[in-house]
């Protein structure tokens, strides 16, 4: 082979190394922190060079950068960080970058720590075994139990039921009303109306105005046109919202008093702290392992007896450790990093909450670290920050904004709660427009668009004022 041979393959090869390890990094950095616990154990199973102990308590004193698991010449983590955005655009997107949530051994810690409460569909269950029904009906009335989801909604048709079990259609709707009758009430129903007519039916409440306002006038009820609703009915306005105001006292999704609360674990990867008059970072290691090398393996290298195959398995487990071992310090450092950019651009946030945030971009974090947008993208997805103010997702804090008539910067965070604080202090009986929301905002020194308010009142979930209008 050439001596040019020689050196393409030896590149190659370097390429592809260089490539394994950077989309490691990569995943790793991307890695929500309980699938990285659970990565970091498959990884000590897997690699006999390796072993770990556990951080148990925040450590004492700010870790923008940790200390490094193994001394090495190697470059530094602000170089490495720097070569993170060099390959940043040149890898798509890892997978784990979805919502985040508990998974592996944090998942089955969770299911375990639930009461032990039987499923909505166990109940019915139970409840149809107690019930003395023909064995058709009884039949029929198992698979609605089985059509039937966590809400308490019946998701099958009777159309369907009676088609798929060869049954009399009259027979499967006395099987649906069986149904009905177990609790909770409202179970079983097969729309919004049918399940509140079932629990004012279930209390003896069920007039014929509530028949009529169910069957005939959501749509006008959803539209707020309250006053022209009394009126075709011939109600006084006051009867009208005493009704509504029972109805908003059941429950819509009556499965749900079944379905334990979803629990979320939410851990942050680091902490900004006060002390001494100044804001600190510390990142969190608590339950996480503190990987280093395994001893007694090193020393096995060093033994000249150890055969060819052993001591190149031993090698490769080695070099794997090592980048592992990088690849970790690394994340580590830039979600470090990248919190302490939070704490020195958000310092008014830190004292005053979110009405002082101000605009700050990945982009421009990026432009302070030395890292690529992306890169920053990757490091704070599903990641959280615990602040004075409360614990927040790390991208809650990224965000563009307005500059006021003062030349002071806000964030369209910022604006957000402005808009909520107004609307909230508004006259029920005649909300403000956006436009009239959008003028406040100006005499507040913000100049925004009418249509901007009505994004950010939209993003918050906040119905428009024909909707908010309270009828009195």
């Amino acid at each position: 082979m050439s001596e040019n041979q020689q050196t393409l393959s030896t590149s190659l090869r370097q390429e592809q190394q260089l490539s394994a390890r950077q989309l490691q990094s990569l995943e790793l950095l991307a890695l929500p922190r309980l699938d990285l616990e659970e990565r970091l154990t498959q990884e000590l199973a897997a690699n006999p060079l390796l072993e770990a102990e556990v951080e148990e308590e925040w450590p004492e004193s700010p870790a923008v950068q940790p200390e490094r698991a193994e001394p090495e010449d190697e470059s530094t983590l602000d170089e490495q960080a720097a070569e993170n955005d060099e390959w940043a655009d040149e890898l798509p997107m890892p997978p784990g970058t979805g919502e985040p949530g508990p998974t592996g051994e944090a998942r089955e810690h969770l299911l375990n720590s639930l009461t032990d409460m039987p499923t909505l569909q166990e109940q019915l269950s139970a409840e149809l075994a107690m019930s003395n029904v023909p064995p058709a009906i009884r039949r029929i009335a198992e698979e609605v139990i089985a059509g039937i989801d966590d809400t308490g909604y019946l998701r099958t048709t009777a159309a369907d039921l009676a088609m798929s079990l060869d049954a009399d259609p009259v027979e499967v709707e006395k099987a649906i009303r069986l149904v009905q009758s177990f609790d909770p009430p409202g179970v079983g129903c097969r729309d919004l109306a049918e399940c509140l007519k079932l629990q004012l039916e279930r209390r003896g409440e069920l007039t014929p105005l509530y028949e009529e306002l169910l069957d005939h006038r959501l749509d006008e009820i959803a539209r707020n046109r309250l006053p022209q609703l009394a009126r075709s009915l011939h109600i006084p306005l006051d009867e009208l919202n005493h009704c509504l105001a029972r109805l908003k006292r059941l429950n819509p999704f009556p499965g749900s008093a079944l379905a334990p609360a979803r629990s979320e674990f939410v851990l942050p990867e680091a902490a900004i702290v006060r002390r001494n008059g100044e804001y600190e970072v510390i990142t969190n290691r608590n339950g996480m392992p503190r990987l280093f090398l395994a001893e007694r393996y090193l020393k096995l290298l060093e033994n000249p007896e150890l055969s060819a195959a052993d001591r190149n398995y031993l090698r490769e487990k080695l070099q794997q450790a090592r980048e592992l071992m990088r690849s970790l310090e690394l994340r580590q450092s830039t979600i470090g990093r990248i919190a302490g950019v939070i704490a020195t651009t958000q310092r008014d946030f830190l004292e005053r909450g979110v009405e002082a945030l101000k605009p700050l971009t990945m982009k421009q974090a990026g432009e302070m670290l030395d890292l690529h947008e992306t890169t920053v993208s990757r490091a704070v997805a599903n990641k959280f920050l615990e602040t004075p103010q409360g614990t927040f997702p790390f991208k809650f804090f990224f965000t563009s904004g307005f500059t006021d008539e003062d030349g002071t910067e806000i964030s369209n965070r910022a604006v957000m709660e402005k808009i909520r604080e107004l609307i909230q202090a508004e006259n029920p009986s005649h909300p403000l427009s956006d436009e009239q929301l959008a003028r406040n905002l100006k005499e507040h020194g913000l100049a925004v668009a009418r249509r901007t308010v009505a994004k950010y009142r939209e993003a918050m979930n906040i119905p428009s004022s024909p909707l908010r209008r309270k009828h009195l």
